[in-house]
């Protein structure tokens, strides 16, 4: 997938930014890139209902060292990383969604992380309580084509234990509106 390949490609990866001060985005990304509520909600309103999750790969590996800097982690550590596409109308992917889950984040309470199938992470984790989002970052990544795509991370914290969630905007939400 040319979104996956250009988020974990480094040379590729320009540095990320405060999303609030990504002024050199074009006007439609904006509002998506700097929305801090849950993108699932967002979308779901945005196709008119019509949203799913599908999942494609959920794996034990080790993050890439810019994935394990932001949550602080040792090197080589291994996290549950899952990469899923966020549908609009008519199945069209319109999101690529990479979370990344270390393994001190998978206890207790936070078990039910891994096992949430084609459930949205953001319908489990903007209905709990404990949850505190991190600033939210912007970048611009250039795919296996030289496009552009607009993306966004945050880290969150569900009961004090962090995750990692970065979601692509693929050209096909180009066209979308933004719902008020």
């Amino acid at each position: 997938m040319s979104a996956r390949s250009a988020l974990l490609n480094p040379l590729k990866l320009n540095r990320w930014t405060c999303a609030d001060g990504v002024h050199d985005a074009p006007h439609h990304w904006r509002p998506w890139l700097q929305d801090t509520g849950s993108l699932t909600q967002r979308l779901t309103r945005a196709a008119g209902g019509e949203f799913a999750v599908r999942v494609l790969s959920q794996r034990w590996a080790t993050p890439s060292r810019d994935e394990a800097r932001a949550l602080n982690m040792p090197p080589r550590q291994l996290a549950l990383i899952r990469e899923v596409e966020l549908l609009g109308r008519n199945g069209t992917p319109w999101v690529y969604a990479r979370s990344v889950l270390p393994a001190t984040t998978l206890t207790g309470r936070e078990r039910r992380l891994a096992l949430l199938g084609n459930r949205s992470l953001g319908s489990l984790m903007f209905s709990d309580p404990s949850l505190a989002r991190g600033p939210l970052m912007a970048c611009c990544l250039q795919d296996d084509d030289g496009s552009q795509l607009w993306a966004r991370r945050s880290v969150f914290r569900l009961h004090n234990k962090p995750l990692l969630v970065c979601e692509v905007f693929l050209p096909a939400m180009e066209h979308v509106q933004y719902p008020l």
